[in-house]
């Protein structure tokens, strides 16, 4: 009976690193692509100061709502970056192994 438990067990336990494995790499993708998506806006951002600080441009209101409401998106986005270190830590790790 107790051979029963025990192989029911480790099945278990088998299954349960399987899907912790195939979670983390989901994860890793997610926030691989969540950085992208960082440094796209963080472009899209400093374009639009750029032609904002163009001297046919300056001033312009439209321009620097598009500027403000681009920050408002980056912050956003910051706040998710709990994930992004998870990777790093991760990334970090993996680098010293190959070491």
């Amino acid at each position: 009976m107790i051979e029963l438990f025990l192989v029911l067990s480790l099945v278990f336990n088998a299954f349960l690193v399987f899907y912790a494995v195939r979670l983390a790499r989901r994860l890793l993708t997610v926030a691989t692509n969540m950085d992208t998506v960082y440094q796209i806006f963080d472009n899209f951002r400093e374009h639009v100061e750029q032609v904002h600080e163009a001297e046919m441009f300056y001033g312009d209101q439209t321009l620097q709502v598009l500027i403000n409401h681009s920050k408002e998106v980056l912050d956003s986005l910051e706040e998710y970056g709990d994930i992004m270190a998870l990777v790093e830590i991760e990334e970090d790790g993996d680098a010293e192994e190959e070491e």
